[in-house]
């Protein structure tokens, strides 16, 4: 059977641990092989090319010098470590010695192929990487060389340019002066922004990176001059953004002034400092959660053995007094705690629950909402309208994913309402054939327009700080709609707003109902 490349080397001094993972990535199609200490491992990838190392944090020897080792001999081979003693010390040494991903025992099908999948994606653009930038220097030199030939030359020198500008891996931009008008752009530029050349042309730069360059382009002067600006932030079409170092040049063709931009993405080290702290942020979280969610378990577990205790002896009083007032009141009051402590414990169940379910839209958004009314403002100030939509299909996913999506988005509409004399939250559902919708409006503060295109970029927030409030007012870590996008983008979910500022926000989320559904396989598994 073909592996197309894809080789895993797993080290783990646990046999069972690499007599797993050979087999559940065997079957996904991977050539796989394993070593149970650093030496042995080093002699397996002095021997041959591996994409992709998964190693045990704990290895007899020194795991750390054999990661360390793979970082400077094998700079392109991707490490993903395991542990199954997870802490966030383990956790930070790992990322900043190199390790591209973190995954903790017992390994999980579906998170061991997803990382060693994209650990191998990334090992294949660094090599392509690697291979183009070879590739670039080579069109540099020969373009030094066509230049300096002589003027009969020129159409074969155009062309071999052309060639050369295509296919540089630096974006490269040509602009119109004081308007930022985009005359002409290669491939690199098209990708960086998002954009077909043909949508691209005549836009104005200042479209992607604001006013970053105005001092470049409102420059009047016609002599020759270059600009070096460093750390450059570029919004692209997909409103992703994208730190560059960018190099302007002003040149004349054909008699006319105009500026050649030529751009390149910044080396990573402040974003991977940033993916450090965020993963950090995340852990502890996810920690904390996990924490209180079985603490609220446990109490819910021991709070129902006496309460049904009192509902039993209500039940006895009820038969021997039946003429007694207020028992009926007590036995409903009871139920009624009955109730909530059954919906606590389903939901504790169901966000520790990591595999896949078919998941009901309507009855989740009930229960995110129920949920809510332990918060005593939402409860007794705010106005709630809800109108679910009738036969919407269920979809295939984790159920903590929508969870915690809709709890954020929730919590967002009640945060913007803080200190607004009109609380209102309407919450509906509606089917187009292809799509679910989700539309959650607000009577809040609404979102700036300058805001609009930053609501989703981890560590943005208009909230003040944790222990920065005053009078009670939210605070915000700006984690919660970049882990909105973060959980529901790879189940290829849409986010729409509509903000007006001091009248609120109407967000509404779109989930496609073909790609989210179980495949025949997964029917037969639960059948059987």
């Amino acid at each position: 059977m073909s592996t197309n490349g894809r080789r895993i080397l797993i080290v783990d001094d646990d046999a069972v641990i690499c007599e797993i993972a050979e087999s559940l990535l065997g079957e996904a199609g991977w050539e796989a092989v394993h070593a149970y200490d650093p030496l042995t491992a080093l002699d397996k990838l002095n021997g041959q090319q591996w994409p992709v190392v998964l190693c045990d944090v704990h290895l007899p020897g020194d795991s750390g010098g054999l990661l360390a080792a793979i970082r400077t001999r094998f700079p392109n081979t991707q490490v993903v470590m395991i542990t199954g003693d997870p802490t966030i010390v383990t956790m930070q040494q790992a990322i900043r010695a190199g390790a591209y991903d973190y995954l903790l025992k017992p390994l999980r099908r579906e998170e061991l192929l997803r990382a060693a999948n994209m650990a191998f994606d990334r090992f294949e653009l660094l090599t392509r990487q690697q291979a183009l930038e070879a590739e670039n220097l080579r069109y540099r030199e020969q373009l030094e060389q066509l230049l300096s030939r002589k003027s009969e030359q020129l159409r074969d020198s155009e062309l071999r340019y052309r060639t050369l500008f295509d296919h540089a891996v630096d974006a490269i931009l040509i602009l119109r002066p004081l308007t930022g008008e985009i005359i002409e752009l290669n491939g690199a530029a098209g990708r960086l922004l998002g954009l077909r050349a043909s949508d691209a042309h005549g836009k104005s730069i200042r479209e992607f990176a604001g006013a970053q360059f105005d001092a470049c382009l409102n420059d009047s002067s016609n002599e020759h001059r270059i600009w070096y600006v460093p750390s450059v932030i570029l919004t692209d079409h997909a409103r992703d953004s994208h730190r560059l170092n960018v190099t302007l040049n002003r040149l004349k063709v054909d008699g006319v002034i105009v500026l050649q931009l030529v751009a390149r993405e910044s080396q990573a080290n402040d974003e991977l400092e940033q993916r450090a702290e965020l993963l950090e942020l995340e852990l502890m979280s996810e920690q904390r959660l996990a924490t209180i969610g079985l603490l609220a378990s446990g109490v819910a577990h021991n709070i129902n053995t006496p309460l049904m205790g009192i509902y039993g002896l209500a039940q006895v009083i009820k038969m021997q007094h039946p003429d007694l007032d207020g028992i009926d009141g007590v036995i409903a009051q009871v139920e009624r705690i009955n109730g909530i402590i059954r919906n606590l414990m389903w939901k504790s169940r169901q966000e520790q629950e990591m595999s896949r379910q078919l998941i009901d839209i309507t009855t989740l958004l009930q229960e995110e909402l129920r949920f809510l009314e332990a918060d005593m403002e939402f409860k007794h100030n705010v106005e709630k309208v809800f109108d679910f939509a009738p036969d919407i299909p269920p979809i295939y996913g984790r159920y903590s994913d929508f969870s915690q999506s809709l709890t954020n988005i929730f919590r967002n509409a009640l945060d913007a309402m803080h200190d607004c004399e009109v609380k209102k939250l309407c919450v509906s559902t509606f089917q187009d054939g292809e799509e679910i919708h989700i539309a959650v409006s607000d009577t809040g503060r609404g979102i700036a327009r300058d805001h609009l295109e930053r609501v989703f970029d981890p560590f943005f927030t208009t909230k003040p700080a944790v222990g920065s409030a005053e009078n009670g007012a939210p605070t915000g870590t700006g984690l919660g709609l970049s882990t909105v996008k973060r959980l529901l983008v790879p189940y290829g979910c849409r986010f729409d707003f509509d903000s007006t500022p001091g009248r609120g926000t109407t967000f509404t989320l779109s989930i496609p109902i073909a790609q989210n559904q179980p495949r025949d396989e997964v029917f037969e598994l639960e059948e059987d």
